[in-house]
């Protein structure tokens, strides 16, 4: 019997991994962007956290190629981490990076902020975070 291997090939592993390194700088990309045009303008875009969930869904499922449910948390978790470090840039500005001792405090406050529901701009900011977070976890990988 004859075998063929395709030796070019990429397994599950070497897959994710690259699907890790291409959505980590496009996640950070994204919060930097975001973050620096709404603390220019002080309009908070909540439309932007749809289309970053589908970019990050789009780079990982394309550079992944991947099926299992692994490729999904991980679009979720960029996503996540993107729409925090993209808040905490818009609050406070790329210099809360250079004082790691507010950190904490500002990832709070923007916790807080995510979870103000008390009017009707805090209901949709919070729905269009979530609706971001779930595109990214069901674009992220090849179903």
């Amino acid at each position: 019997m004859l075998k063929v291997y395709n030796k070019r090939a990429l397994t599950r592993g070497q897959r994710f991994m690259k699907a890790v390194l291409f959505g980590i700088p496009t996640a950070l990309i994204a919060a930097i962007v975001y973050g620096t045009i709404t603390r220019l303008v002080h309009i908070e875009f909540s439309i932007f956290f749809v289309g970053v969930g589908y970019l990050l869904g789009y780079v990982i499922q394309n550079t992944g190629k991947g099926v299992q449910p692994r490729f999904s948390i991980l679009g979720a978790v960029l996503a996540v981490i993107s729409f925090l470090l993209g808040d905490l840039i818009a609050y406070y500005g790329l210099q809360i990076f250079l004082y790691p001792t507010w950190l904490p405090y500002g990832l709070y406050l923007v916790l807080i902020s995510w979870f103000n529901i008390t009017s009707i701009s805090g209901i949709l900011g919070f729905a269009f975070r979530a609706a971001g977070i779930y595109f990214a976890y069901v674009n992220s990988r090849v179903v």
